[in-house]
């Protein structure tokens, strides 16, 4: 058996771990974790380090573990850590040697836990606005729902139904209500350009609505056969392959030549089918959801066909309390989403002020300075000491670095 080509070492308190290899678009490799009684808590006589993927350093004596860290994580913050592609596992990796060339403040070691001692006594109240901030946007989430279960209940329009002596609601299926209903066609690859006709993909749905920032184009010959998939206003588009199947986005105006991709299905309902009624019916779990979810997930696909949607149960009133529906569903969806969008901005700003408060920290600005901490400069020829003697011992090995 071919032995592993992982190295790994045990860990110990105050060690800090930089990944240098790994990461993503939006999550570069240099993020750095301590190791506090918690992780050794959570991992008692296990905790190790592969240094195949992570290095370790380990702070001198004399520089406070917390104050590195938090100045590492802070460094990562600021973008500053410029990764490159390649090595044997094509991933992004660190180079960590010019990494070791940061240059980090170093204040006196009383004044470094004073500094640890304010940031995790700050953050701690910030951690708390936030999560009052995601319970809000939970309770605006079941709010949401709620909203939909009244409307597709009738609970919404009960005093509209009075004055407006309605008729009553239709138990119905949605195939039976689809003048058209169609998936994309394969091998759209070969008609890619930077210009062109919209192509409509699964990934333009992923948030329950048509989102075009990231659009691709087509250009398509003459008389060719995905031309029957060019969408109109009104349409409904539904997810049906990946990671985003049963996601629903509704087609509000003329696009032009749009098509929709072999991802996706197109749904153009009758004209007693008020199109957005249907579009917020579709994405409700109390719901069109629901039963989507049931036929994609039912076999462990997750998938859904053409025989599916026209499968889902429709409870569905006349069409102008179908109009009175979504006038209620928008009004009450405005308000959530302007909750949504105060919420946003402040969780925004907690993560601004989070990064003022550590700019802050590293520039000497967050706590006073004590005149009887002993000067900075007698403590960094103490680190060099003990690095030094570090080396003449041969406590500095491979895969860790002193700081």
């Amino acid at each position: 058996m071919k032995k592993s080509s992982l190295t790994c070492r045990a860990l110990v308190l105050g060690d800090i771990l930089v990944e240098i290899s790994g990461g993503g678009p939006d999550q570069p490799v240099g993020r750095t974790v301590l190791i506090d009684e918690h992780v050794l808590l959570q991992n008692p006589g296990t905790a190790k380090i592969c240094t195949n993927f992570f290095r370790m350093i380990r702070p001198t004596t004399e520089i406070c573990s917390q104050y590195l860290s938090q100045y590492l994580g802070y460094f990562y913050s600021t973008g500053r850590i410029i990764p490159y592609q390649g090595g044997s596992n094509n991933l992004r990796n660190l180079k960590f040697n010019a990494y070791l060339t940061i240059t980090i403040p170093i204040p006196p070691l009383d004044e470094q836990q004073r500094i640890t001692a304010k940031i995790a006594a700050m953050f701690s109240e910030l951690e708390k606005g936030i999560e009052s901030l995601k319970t809000a946007r939970a309770q605006l989430q079941v709010y949401r729902q709620a909203a939909f279960k009244h409307a597709f209940e009738g609970k919404l329009t009960a005093d509209w139904r009075k004055t407006a002596q309605a008729g009553a609601w239709e138990t119905t299926t949605l195939g039976s209500r689809l003048s058209f209903l169609t998936s994309g066609s394969r091998g759209w690859a070969r008609y890619y350009s930077d210009e062109g006709d919209i192509f409509i993909r699964a990934q333009n749905l992923k948030y329950d609505r048509l989102d075009l920032d990231d659009v691709a184009y087509v250009t398509l010959p003459e008389g060719s056969e995905g031309i029957r998939t060019q969408v109109q206003a009104g349409d409904l588009l539904v997810t049906i392959t990946g990671a985003n199947v049963t996601k629903t986005g509704y087609v509000p105006a003329d696009l032009g030549n749009a098509y929709v991709s072999q991802h996706v299905a197109l749904c153009r309902p009758t004209a007693d089918l008020d199109s957005k009624f249907l579009y917020w019916y579709l994405i409700a779990e109390c719901a069109g959801r629901r039963q989507l979810n049931a036929f994609a997930y039912g076999a462990g696909k997750p998938g859904l066909n053409l025989d599916n949607i026209r499968s889902v149960r429709l409870e569905l009133p006349p069409l102008a309390e179908q109009k009175a529906i979504v006038e209620q569903i928008d009004r009450l969806l405005s308000v959530q989403e302007t909750m949504n969008s105060i919420i946003d901005t402040e969780l925004k700003r907690v993560e601004a002020l989070r990064q003022s408060i550590l700019k802050r920290a590293f520039s000497g600005r967050l706590v006073p300075q004590d005149p009887n901490d002993e000067p900075a400069a007698i403590l960094l020829e103490r680190i060099k000491a003990e690095k030094a003697a570090a080396v003449t011992t041969g406590k500095r090995g491979g895969g860790r670095q002193t700081a």
